[in-house]
């Protein structure tokens, strides 16, 4: 009896030890997992430079937060890929209701504040100048940007038209499966002072259009189609595009198989409509044509963006001596017509920058630039170009050793 009283009191203790030691595996396999849910909290505080920008500072309580903004009461949530901090762009005047949530394993929190904006965005253009800029119409026949990956998609006749689009040419997508083709023009054109994009569309049979602008596939906006005519979809972005982040590509894709047909892409922004042709945002990252004599420039990430210049990539030139390096687009654009050049720059020395449009280097435009934050420059041409006279180029030039940095050059005539 004894001996069966030991062998089996053995026998448990083999098996607690086994059990325990699969209690410990399981726990070092699942992880640890939050019992203590999370409190929700954030500071607005605006831009003392341009109070059409809000600072959102993030000062939620818990452990293995995720969090997500929406910034106006009608708006979508938005993920907040930024442990720090984020910002919010308002071009109007008006009170608008901001909402952080924030969550983990153990639940969720959400905080709201009202900001009020009291002016329209002084940097804007007029308001009644036309904001909208058309990215695709293929009356040349021609597909342009919008294959940019060598997607099925060409350029044909109108298969039916109507009083929504007239149009002789179209973009034609075939797919065989849901998703499998798309449109895609891969040129960082979204900032955060769009409003919307629309697009006419002829769906052969019921679907929905996918508009997609972030690098993450998994997000998009959807709209339904019905099928048979042409259709104008608006896809709203106001308050939807972030401050510093990037937007790659305008990409338009079909959830269903067969023939859809696309047209009349147009963009439409707060900061389109001022007149002038952007010669350099190097948004893409890409010097581009202003590094025609091979000099020491680069884009690199903005090194303070603010109201002024909020892109996310500019143009960085780095010179030993004064005129040393310079940025150079050898192609002829200024007419007798010009009216101004307007560029974005910021200094970390006192020093000041050079515009040059004609062959003879002895001539120029100078200005003072106050260093360590960015300023824009206006340089005014009214008057300034004579007719029959050939201006090269546009070159850009700092009289100071050091780096500074150059963007949004824009030309107006």
């Amino acid at each position: 009896m004894k001996k069966f009283n030991f062998y089996s009191l053995f026998i448990f203790g083999v098996c607690l030890c086994f059990i325990l030691s699969c209690s410990n595996d399981d726990d070092r396999f699942l992880g640890n997992i939050e019992t203590v849910a999370p409190t929700a909290s954030f500071n607005a505080t605006p831009w003392s430079v341009n109070s059409n920008y809000i600072t959102l500072e993030n000062t939620s309580t818990g452990e293995g937060l995720f969090s997500a903004w929406k910034f106006k009461s009608t708006g979508s949530f938005i993920r907040d890929n930024n442990t720090e901090v984020d910002t919010a762009y308002y071009p109007e005047a008006g009170e608008y209701e901001i909402t952080l949530l924030v969550g983990n394993d153990a639940g969720q929190d959400s905080a709201k504040q009202i900001v009020v904006i009291d002016q329209r965005d002084p940097d804007l253009p007029d308001p009644n100048a036309d904001n909208c800029l058309v990215l695709g119409d293929f009356e040349d026949g021609e597909v342009g940007g919008w294959n940019s990956w060598g997607q099925n998609v060409t350029v044909v006749d109108n298969p039916a038209p109507n009083a929504v689009n007239a149009s002789d040419k179209v973009l034609k997508m075939t797919q065989t499966d849901p998703f499998a083709e798309n449109a895609n023009l891969s040129v960082p054109t979204v900032t955060d002072k769009a409003i919307k994009i629309e697009i006419d569309v002829f769906f052969e049979e019921p679907g929905s259009l996918k508009l997609q602008i972030e690098g993450d596939f998994a997000t998009g906006f959807f709209q339904d189609v019905e099928p048979g005519s042409w259709v104008k979809l608006t896809y709203e972005l106001e308050s939807e595009v972030m401050a510093g982040v990037d937007y790659p590509w305008v990409l338009i894709q079909g959830n269903c198989p067969g023939n859809y047909y696309i047209d009349n892409i147009k963009y439409c922004a707060l900061d389109i409509g001022a007149g002038g042709d952007v010669l350099g945002d190097f948004e893409d990252g890409e010097v581009g044509d202003w590094n025609a004599w091979g000099q020491n420039v680069t884009v690199v990430d903005n090194p303070a963006p603010n109201a002024v210049n909020a892109s996310s990539k500019v143009l960085k030139m780095t010179q030993t001596d004064p005129f040393g390096e310079n940025a150079n687009r050898s192609i002829p654009v200024v007419t007798e017509n010009a009216k101004k050049i307007e560029i974005d720059v910021f200094f970390e020395e006192p020093g000041s920058l050079k515009l040059q449009i004609e062959e003879d280097f002895s001539t120029g435009y100078f200005q003072d630039v106050e260093p360590g934050a960015w300023v824009k420059l206006t340089y005014n041409l009214e008057g300034e170009v004579m007719s029959g006279i050939e201006y090269p180029w546009i070159l850009i030039q700092g009289n100071c050793p050091g780096s500074y940095y150059i963007d949004n050059i824009t030309y107006f005539e």
